[in-house]
């Protein structure tokens, strides 16, 4: 059996974010191409997530709009690997101008999203400077996830089945582009945040962690 070898790009690369997302329509949420059905476990880095419950206290009082608001059936049908658009859901009459509306209440100009199998945290901004958008929550996730991994972090995996774990994970994630002409710079760029994942890239919403009200958890499946 060949070898796989793994490759790390000189630089990190980021991109910019992309438009909003341009809305498809299926009758049923998509299966999910990658990996198993459990979570995988969690490695060496501490992951960044505060003490808490998944929903808000009465106190707190706060919400995620209901296209990312933690669901076993999403409505919305978000591969994470994938840029957010063009963009599935099961809910009729689901229009454009739904993803400009505020991602959470109340509104808040920054937020930052934390999971588990990560040990980054994704900052989002409002892009129209008055309130983080459902647009602004997808595009950061997708651009957070974009970046080139350093051998460094690749280490910090901590075990050699971790590392490949995420190295399966990038090589699925290049073949799945095999025959097209983004191929071969994906191959070349190596290793990215998302394959970290290890394949749960199926977006099943943001909740409150019950810490800091800015603070939410992505949930992925």
């Amino acid at each position: 059996m060949p070898s796989r070898r793994v490759r790390f790009a000189s630089t990190d690369t980021f991109y910019s974010s992309p438009p909003p997302p341009l809305i498809g329509f299926s009758p049923s949420p998509p299966t999910s191409l990658l990996g198993p059905l459990t979570p995988p476990p969690l490695y060496a880095a501490a992951p960044l997530i505060p003490k808490g419950r998944y929903h808000a206290s009465a106190a707190m009082k706060v919400q995620a709009h209901n296209l990312i608001a933690l669901s076993p059936i999403p409505l919305l049908q978000y591969d994470v690997s994938l840029p957010p658009y063009p963009i599935s859901s099961h809910r009729p009459g689901l229009s454009a101008a739904a993803f400009l509306e505020p991602a959470v209440d109340p509104p808040r100009l920054t937020l930052s999203l934390v999971t588990p199998h990560l040990p980054w945290t994704i900052p989002v901004r409002a892009s129209n400077r008055r309130y983080v958008s459902v647009s602004d929550i997808l595009s950061a996730i997708y651009r957070t996830l974009r970046v080139n991994a350093t051998p460094a972090e690749f280490n910090a995996l901590g075990t050699k089945k971790l590392m490949r774990r995420a190295s399966a994970a990038y090589m699925r994630r290049c073949e799945r582009l095999r025959g097209h002409s983004g191929y071969s710079h994906e191959k070349r760029e190596g290793v990215k945040r998302v394959d970290f994942l290890m394949g749960y890239t199926t977006f099943q919403g943001i909740a409150p962690t019950g810490g800091a009200p800015d603070v939410w958890q992505i949930t992925l499946s």
